[in-house]
């Protein structure tokens, strides 16, 4: 009897030793599973800009290698993140969440992971929401990263809705939607382009433009004519403007004395002016010939030095040109772009 115990008791003893060695090598083993998970919260999370997501494996947080360095990721277009785990598991040993398995291989006494992953951006604000200094008319902003429409609701003094409208470029034209003398301001935000883009980007918050404007449209019944030697306006009550500044539609157009419409550089009270191709005044920087210059908001060139942003200088030669790459007075040293490199 006691040579049977002792029998049955080493038996049971190598079973137990089996069953410990099976175990031991399956908590390495695709037994245990890889919950592999890629949080970047939900939308209403979402803070402006690319989301870079926290990656973990079990709970516990991994620093993979990406496809692609984070600052190139754009919304919507796929990047791979490579994990390295110990151990050995296959693709059905992994579950993902918040992106798609592509691989699961075993290398070196480790697993090589690679997991597809789609950033996820809410749009950014627009900056520099105002009117342009060319037309008053005309509301311009900032273009925001990935932004492919935006929306513009415009308002008459006191919130009085206007007009609502969506636009693909960063500017657009209100001339139509306005009315002599009246004040408006107008709100813009980033929008989707279309349902396709809802699941990795998220509309931007509105801003209002930094000015409202009292619009003066001047004449607006009258009618332009073309002729040979350019174009005349003729008022509503039939008369012909000649050597006169007029305002029509919100811009600004000098009239020689036969009636046209003046294109180019013009010298106009003791000042110098530059008319667009289609007579309208210019106002802010613009490239002529070549070169640089700088139009007053009245329309008027402007030399010497000017600072048409808080901290930025430039300098502008008597004929209205822009310095760059030069030195002024033997002093002031101002770069290619014309901006003074304060030392």
């Amino acid at each position: 009897m006691q040579i049977t115990w002792i029998r049955g008791k080493a038996f049971w003893l190598m079973l137990l030793c089996t069953v410990m060695i099976m175990g031991t090598g399956l908590t390495a083993s695709a037994a245990a599973g890889l919950r592999i998970r890629l949080d970047h919260g939900n939308k209403s999370s979402w803070t402006e800009g690319i989301q870079i997501p926290t990656v973990t494996v079990n709970d516990s947080e991994k620093t993979p290698e990406w496809s692609k360095d984070p600052d190139d990721w754009e919304p919507g277009k796929k990047v791979t993140a490579t994990l390295r785990v110990p151990g050995t598991f296959t693709n059905s040993d992994c579950a993902v969440y918040g992106g798609t398995l592509i691989s699961a291989k075993a290398e070196d006494g480790e697993s090589v992971i690679k997991v597809s992953y789609i950033p996820v951006a809410k749009l950014e604000a627009p900056e520099k929401a105002g009117w342009s200094d060319a037309s008053k008319t005309k509301a311009s902003w900032k273009k925001v990263p990935y932004a492919h429409r935006y929306q513009i609701v415009l308002y008459k003094e006191g919130g009085i809705w206007v007009k609502s409208l969506t636009t693909s470029s960063n500017h657009v034209d209100l001339l139509q939607y306005m009315e002599d003398g009246q004040k408006y301001y107008y709100t813009v935000k980033a929008i989707l382009k279309d349902s396709s883009e809802e699941d990795y980007l998220k509309e931007g918050e509105m801003v209002t433009s930094d000015d409202s404007v009292i619009q003066v449209l001047g004449e607006t019944e009258g009618a332009w004519a073309e002729y040979k030697n350019g174009k005349k306006y003729r008022a509503e009550d039939g008369s012909y403007a000649t050597s006169c500044w007029k305002m029509i539609s919100g811009k600004w157009y000098y009239f020689n004395n036969e009636g046209y419409a003046a294109t180019g550089w013009q010298y106009l009270g003791e000042r110098w002016y530059y008319l667009g191709s289609d007579g309208a005044m210019m106002t802010g920087w613009q490239q002529i010939n070549g070169k640089w210059y700088y139009l007053n908001p009245d329309g008027d060139m402007a030399t010497g030095w000017i600072q048409p942003q808080p901290g930025k200088w430039y300098y502008l030669y008597p004929d209205g040109s822009m310095a760059s790459n030069a030195t002024i007075d033997g002093i002031y040293p101002v770069d290619s772009s014309g901006l003074w490199a304060e030392k």
